[in-house]
């Protein structure tokens, strides 16, 4: 009886409460309007307007003629009218969710005129004093995913239409757009058509995809049908990117229910195409790539396992990957490949990155581990590994680049930047060239200590130098430390661009190993030719000029105390006046990158103790340099620059 009697109770209340939202339904959605409306003229300056909102039947609620339009007056969302059918499932779990969305004539629009826009003020987060979210919170990173991924498989629980919905942005150049004539999706299939218009052209997409929200699995597929490789539209805000392809197709699949999420995936993608100018001066394209992902979320970090692997076209890499929150933030990447066909590499190299590599042939195996690391508190601790080995090795015809012209004398051509300034012979025929036996050894060594101390002995990579330049980086947040060796500076010199590229360091980077590894250029003709084609002053290019232009010598005539001098300009030759007051005598900050060396020089037992202590910190030009030489009131210097420059001469 007693039972009978709760039961009876509490389905009264739930009557009462159900009679309750019927009849109050109207008003409790009028409240909710105006205080969205409160929200946004409080928060952003911007009016939000509402036609029309109630109710039709039961469960369902129109909106329509909606519009937000912030201070600037370029209205910035306008709707034409928005049906839903209330899911009464997701209200029992107390999440508000639709069973049905229809939408109809949505319009996004992103003005900017001069430096006046429509939207910034929405995207710039605001400081709550209420919101205490701890970063740095003990929620695990599985139960952040299950939440977010709970909330896609919400929206893909539903049958949604829309019809002519469009974003589009436009300033006073250009505008670009996005629009989508009609879009469905029954809770299982998806299907809808695409435009996208940018400041290159036009194309028309068709997108399908299947979706099972209760397992958490889905399937999708984007495939241009017209028009050219055109640019995505707004991806060029970010900084000049321009990104565009011709297929793509993703699965995805998690589990939610597991503490220990399983992520499983496929992402394929054919003719990608990318430019940017930190990645390329061309563009950059990938044929076809494929990633085969097999990772998972736990409390503690996310990570990829076993079988996960990325085609870079046929050529298959493995990857471990993982990000830690605890015991400290971490990163890891690790990257392996290896191949029977050493071509199969050259043949996966993208079109637009490796422009010297056209037309290269080799042959032999080849393997290579990557071994990365980094706690993000502590930058300096990180592991670099980085290996490409050979096996029956070699190359049988060079692409747009002859490795080994260097062997002879060879025409070069010295550029300041992007901007060639003359072009010279290096070797025999040329009076300025100096052989490496005629070059003063207190020059070659000054070189080597400040440059390149173990180019004798290494095989063009110095892993410390990386490990260094990398943390340094990272821990400025910007590229503030470089890790050439001298071999990386004259492959930069002698056969590629002077652009600050990714592509460029990587192609530097792999013409130097197949010039190390396979013996293509002995060390000593590698250091004869850097002598004797680096910039040394304002047109001075050479040691053979340098000598003459500072000091009215032959190379093999320089002192001690010149050859630290000149190996002191060689980061910054075009500043060489700066170390110089206005008599000529050098400054006395100069005296310590002397000391620096000279105690160098004595530790690689290149010079006697006894030399470097009678070491005087000055030169005395002689030369055409003396011209340069002005009284420094008339020398216009910024101080932070000089500074910087003082900086670089004395660190270590």
């Amino acid at each position: 009886m007693k039972l009978s009697r709760w039961l009876l109770i509490f389905l009264s209340v739930l009557l009462l409460l159900f009679v309750s939202v019927i009849l109050l339904r109207q008003p409790i959605l009028d409240f909710v309007i105006n205080k969205a409306k409160d929200k946004f003229n409080e928060r952003y300056h911007a009016k939000l307007n509402v036609g029309d909102a109630g109710f039709m039947g039961f469960r369902d609620v129109y909106v329509s003629d909606v519009s937000l339009v912030p201070e600037s007056g370029d209205t910035l969302f306008q709707l034409k009218s928005l049906k839903a059918r209330i899911s009464i499932s997701k209200l029992l779990r107390l999440h508000v969710g639709f069973r049905e969305l229809i939408v109809d004539s949505a319009t996004l629009s992103l003005v900017k005129r001069d430096s006046v826009d429509n939207y910034m003020v929405f995207l710039k987060r605001k400081k709550d004093d209420s919101d205490t979210t701890d970063v740095n919170s003990s929620v695990g990173l599985n139960e952040r995913f299950s939440s977010i991924y709970e909330k896609i498989n919400d929206i893909f629980n539903e049958q949604i239409t829309v019809r002519k919905f469009k974003a589009s942005y436009r300033n006073d150049k250009a505008e670009e757009m996005v629009s989508i004539p009609e879009l469905f999706f029954d809770g299982k299939i998806f299907q809808s058509s695409v435009i996208t218009s940018s400041v290159e052209g036009v194309n028309l997409w068709l997108v399908n995809g299947n979706a099972d929200a209760k397992n958490g699995t889905y399937d999708f597929s984007v495939r241009r049908t017209r028009g050219n490789a055109f640019a995505l539209p707004f991806v060029d805000l970010v900084d000049g990117f321009k990104v565009c392809f011709d297929s793509a197709q993703v699965h995805f699949a998690a589990d939610i229910s597991e503490d220990d999420i399983p992520l499983k995936g496929k992402f394929e993608m054919s003719n990608l195409l990318v430019n940017h100018w930190r990645i390329s001066p061309n563009d950059v394209v990938i044929p076809k790539m494929v990633f085969d992902l097999n990772g998972g979320v736990n409390s503690d970090s996310i990570y990829t396992s076993t079988g996960t692997v990325f085609h870079l076209n046929t050529l298959p890499i493995k990857i471990d990957a993982a990000y830690a929150k605890s015991p400290e933030k971490k990163v890891k990447l690790n990257l392996a490949f290896s191949t029977l066909n050493a071509q199969e590499l050259f043949d996966a190299l993208p079109n637009g990155m490796f422009n010297t590599f056209t037309g290269f042939q080799a042959k032999g195996e080849l393997e290579y581990h990557l071994n990365f690391s980094i706690p993000i508190a502590h930058p300096h601790d990180l592991v670099f590994d980085s290996k490409l080995q050979s096996k029956h090795f070699s190359i049988v015809h060079y692409g747009n680049e002859n490795f080994g012209k260097i062997n002879a004398p060879f025409s070069f051509l010295a550029m300041d930047g992007d901007r060639p300034v003359r072009s010279f012979l290096v070797g025999d025929g040329n009076p300025s060239f100096t052989a490496l036996a005629d070059i003063s050894p207190y020059l070659q060594n000054c070189v080597l200590t400040s440059e390149d101390p173990s180019f004798f002995n290494h095989a063009g990579f110095v892993e410390e130098s990386f490990r260094e330049s990398i943390a340094t980086n990272f821990q400025k947040g910007r590229f503030v430390r470089g890790g050439s060796t001298l071999s990386m500076q004259l492959v930069k010199n002698v056969f590629l661009s002077r652009n600050k590229t990714i592509s460029r360091k990587l192609e530097e980077a792999l013409i130097v190993w197949l010039i190390e590894q396979n013996r293509i250029v002995t060390k000593e003709r590698m250091f004869e030719v850097y002598l004797n084609i680096i910039e040394w002053g304002p047109n001075v290019y050479g040691i053979g000029e340098a000598s003459k232009f500072y000091f009215e010598k032959y190379p093999s005539q320089l002192t001690l105390a010149e050859s630290i001098y000149l190996s002191s300009i060689i980061p910054h030759p075009k500043y060489f006046r700066y170390s110089f007051d206005e008599t000529g005598n050098l400054k006395p900050y100069m005296a310590n990158f002397y000391k620096l060396v000279s105690g160098r020089l004595v530790k690689r037992e290149k010079i006697a103790q006894i030399e470097a202590d009678s070491l005087i910190p000055n030169v005395k030009l002689s030369g055409a340099a003396l011209n340069f030489i002005l009284p420094v009131d008339t020398v216009p210097v910024d101080s932070l620059e000089l500074q910087e420059i003082e900086q670089l001469q004395i660190q270590e």
